[in-house]
């Protein structure tokens, strides 16, 4: 399947999760080279040609090779013949998931503390349990929404994701923040709502606490500049940087029709 048939394959399905899952049972069909050759296309185009389907397709794609039930023997074809092409940027997409969250000992202390099962939203407030704080997470209230905002759990920012009283200002805000809880970043950028918003993208990526394996799958639908920034970045995780420059690289290779 060549990058213009799946484009228009992928435009045909409106639903975003839909996409992946089409994609996902697609991989495991045909020659690994080609999909690497197409995804290299894909790429090409979403970087350089601003070309909207196609980074619609790229996300889809690079969502599909993150996805847990992608079958084993087509994620290890499709990183070989990545490798094969020359394509480390593409074979990285392919690797086995990092954990989202880091050992707790790796966390803030600060953030530790805000961890445990009971915490005030305010500084005088009495400590709310998860569960309390979960159930506030659906509320409409600006107010509570953002102190909400300050609570790094993840289970809690998985529900305020869902609230339709959050804006994108909000979720820029939790994307920004440092330090931040590996596994929160991550519900942020696995969410079929903001997971495509460019700003919550870039928020993402250029926060060091983003776990490593959904930082490479975001900064493979960003801009060729926005890479190169990346790239240049030096508070940010050697592995990713690479992964930055070599897209960039590889762009910068090819003929833009």
């Amino acid at each position: 399947m060549g990058p213009d048939r799946i484009v228009e394959h992928l435009k045909a399905i409106r639903e975003p999760r839909m996409r992946v899952l089409a994609l996902v049972d697609a991989l495991g069909v045909g020659a690994h080279t080609d999909w690497v050759d197409a995804i290299v296309t894909l790429v090409m185009r979403a970087q350089t040609l601003a070309d909207a389907d196609a980074l619609i397709a790229l996300q889809a794609v690079t969502q599909a090779a993150a996805d847990p039930t992608l079958p084993y023997a087509a994620r290890k074809g499709l990183y070989e013949a990545a490798i094969g092409r020359n394509a480390p940027s593409i074979a990285r997409l392919f690797l086995t998931v990092s954990p989202n969250a880091l050992p707790s000992a790796q966390l803030d202390k600060q953030l530790e503390k805000q961890l445990a099962p009971e915490r005030p939203l305010r500084p005088a407030g009495r400590p709310l349990t998860l569960g309390e704080r979960k159930s506030l997470a659906r509320t409409h209230d600006r107010e509570e929404i953002l102190l909400l905002l300050r609570d790094p759990h993840p289970d809690v920012i998985a529900i305020l994701l869902d609230n339709p009283h959050v804006t994108e200002s909000d979720i820029l805000r939790l994307a920004s923040m440092r330090p931040a809880v590996p596994a929160a970043l991550a519900r942020i950028g696995q969410h079929r709502r903001w997971c495509v918003r460019h700003a919550v993208k870039r928020a993402l990526v250029q926060n060091p606490a983003m776990p490593l394996a959904d930082a490479i799958r975001i900064a493979t639908t960003l801009r060729a500049a926005e890479l190169s920034e990346l790239a240049a970045d030096a508070s940010l995780p050697a592995p990713l940087r690479e992964h930055a420059a070599q897209l960039g690289a590889a762009s910068r290779k090819r003929p833009h029709h």
